[in-house]
């Protein structure tokens, strides 16, 4: 890819399945909300939605936020400062789709990740063939908790491909699937 597209991520707490399959609200995870960050300032994401319904939950991102952008944090750690500089807080998908919207002129499409296979799975490779002849903005969404609803799934333009180790064990952190997926997606090839 020789220029980077214009995409965004989106951390999703609500209407996510838990392991028994009910839909589920999640909990925010501050130390998820850091190193997301990190990651998406380390990619080049236009933004980071930290999405969440409860107004609790949004107060407490804020606040973390707000220890970094202008409390003490700014001046002890510019960089995490830096980092959450592009941490926006919303209410629902449709809200940070709307922010998209208003930012680029255009729609974004969405692209779900998951843990788990299926025959609409999309490469990385095709993904990043994709973005580099399109002219839309792209919203990568992470779901929490055991994963997205089929609800959120079906919202999609395209859903990745999991991540896969040697071992059959794959349950990854959301954290650490979003650094593997936004390297995959738009790292320099060493």
């Amino acid at each position: 890819m020789s220029t980077l597209p214009d995409f965004y991520v989106a951390l999703l707490h609500d209407k996510m399945v838990d392991k028994t399959g009910s839909m589920v609200t999640t909990s925010v995870t501050l130390i998820d909300t850091h190193d997301i960050s990190r990651s998406c300032r380390t990619y080049g994401a236009q933004s980071f939605f930290v999405v969440h319904p409860a107004q609790t939950m949004r107060a407490l991102v804020r606040t973390i936020k707000e220890h970094w952008d202008t409390g003490f944090g700014s001046t002890y750690n510019p960089n995490r400062q830096d980092a959450l500089g592009r941490l926006s807080i919303v209410s629902d998908l449709d809200e940070a789709i709307m922010q998209i919207e208003r930012r680029s002129g255009k729609l974004p499409k969405l692209i779900a990740t998951s843990a788990r296979d299926g025959n609409d799975r999309i490469s990385y490779g095709d993904m990043q063939a994709t973005m580099g002849r399109s002219e839309h903005p792209y919203l990568v969404m992470f779901g929490t908790g055991w994963g997205m609803s089929d609800e959120l799934m079906a919202r999609a333009d395209y859903v990745l491909k999991p991540i896969n180790g040697p071992t059959a064990y794959n349950h990854l952190s959301v954290r650490a699937a979003c650094a593997i997926i936004l390297d995959r997606l738009f790292g320099v090839p060493a």
